[in-house]
């Protein structure tokens, strides 16, 4: 702690403080005043600031310790995929430049310059909010180990994320995208028929095995998702409990299905393969495909035209629900085939899709004119 009185007659306070819970190296303030009185109370403030804010944590844990509390807390109480991709995010984002932190001396500042400089690495906004959600919670487990009393994430604020508009395609636009598939990728023509007319979620879908399809009662017997973390596949219940669901499907459906499953043996056989009704659905290969594959099959296939403009995986699933309500299918109905807890979930999320009923309300008005 210094001041030092400049050529111009200014003083300078120059103040070491403690150490940067980050990156371990001392801090220093400095800032210039008119009076020396100015700079020596703003050096008192400073130091008692510092001080009032280090409370004394009752147990000296490390950053690697609680870090394993947290997962360990994941994989008792979470779906296997849950804990891989908090293992990952952590691995990934958050493990470098938080190993050697100070539990007790991180500050909202600190977060805040943690959260700018993943802003600055080019992360999606929405992958950025993701990291800061699980930081959050490591530090949760930090405060119920009674490392520290008060959580430094709590008052930065999660990164605005821009609604992105719902994107679908018609009956006639998904026409024109099948018809754009070649014979030799049959494989993907069932699939996207099949996602475009169950709305299951893409997950879901590569998680069926032959077995789930009842062809007597035309049902999808829906209760598992299957994802690839590392490499690894990974099968478990699906999103929510009312995912588990029983799915009617149309009788071309069923016929298309039938038609790739003859396909499927023969392909099977080929390659010196065992094929069964445990064998799943989508499988053309040693195992599984992933979501990837047939994410990134759309926008090749749609850059055969130039009057298809491609949409993500996942808004298949929007597509049936805007088909579902052209059909003129009611809320509940919709509800039960996406698996969703409630109505309101549906309503939330494609209520805009629905006819304006206030349109209809106001046209009726005009009999009493």
């Amino acid at each position: 702690m210094a001041i030092r009185r400049l050529k111009d007659g200014r003083f300078q306070a120059d103040v070491s403080l403690e150490t940067d819970p980050l990156t371990k190296k001392r801090r220093r303030k400095k800032k210039i005043f008119t009076h020396k009185k100015d700079a020596e109370e703003w050096i008192s403030k400073i130091k008692q600031f510092y001080k009032s804010r280090n409370t004394l944590s009752e147990r000296k844990l490390d950053f690697q310790t609680i870090k394993e509390l947290y997962l360990e807390e994941c994989r008792l109480h979470h779906k296997p995929n849950y804990f891989k991709i908090q293992e990952y995010t952590i691995n990934k984002h958050i493990l470098e430049p938080f190993k050697n932190c100070i539990f007790n001396k991180v500050t909202p500042s600190d977060i805040r310059e943690y959260q700018s400089k993943l802003i600055k690495s080019g992360l999606s906004y929405k992958s950025i909010n993701n990291i800061m959600i699980i930081l959050k919670r490591i530090f949760d487990k930090a405060i119920e180990e009674h490392v520290i009393q008060a959580n430094p994430c709590i008052s930065v604020k999660n990164l605005s994320l821009e609604k992105k508009q719902m994107k679908f395609w018609t009956p006639d636009k998904f026409k024109k995208f099948t018809d754009l598939i070649n014979k030799d990728e049959f494989i993907f023509k069932v699939f996207y028929t099949f996602a475009y007319f169950t709305g299951m979620r893409c997950g879901e879908i590569l998680a069926l095995t032959w077995i789930d399809i009842d062809d007597f009662q035309k049902e999808v017997n829906v209760y598992k998702s299957l994802t690839y973390i590392n490499k690894e596949i990974i099968i478990t219940k699906p999103k929510t409990k009312n995912s588990i669901r029983r799915i009617s499907i149309n009788s071309k459906l069923l016929e298309l299905l039938h038609e790739w499953k003859r396909k499927q043996e023969f392909l099977f056989s080929k390659y010196n393969m065992q094929h069964s009704d445990e064998v799943h659905i989508f499988q053309y290969r040693d195992k599984p495909p992933t979501k990837d594959i047939f994410s990134r099959k759309i926008r090749t296939i749609c850059k055969r035209s130039d009057k298809i403009e491609p949409i993500r995986l996942h808004d298949l699933r929007h597509s049936h629900v805007a088909l579902l309500i052209h059909q003129r299918e009611d809320y509940t109905t919709i509800k039960e085939r996406l698996g969703h807890g409630s109505i309101k979930t549906t309503i939330d999320v494609y209520g805009h899709l629905f006819p304006n009923k206030q349109r209809e309300t106001a046209d009726r008005l005009n009999d009493f004119f």
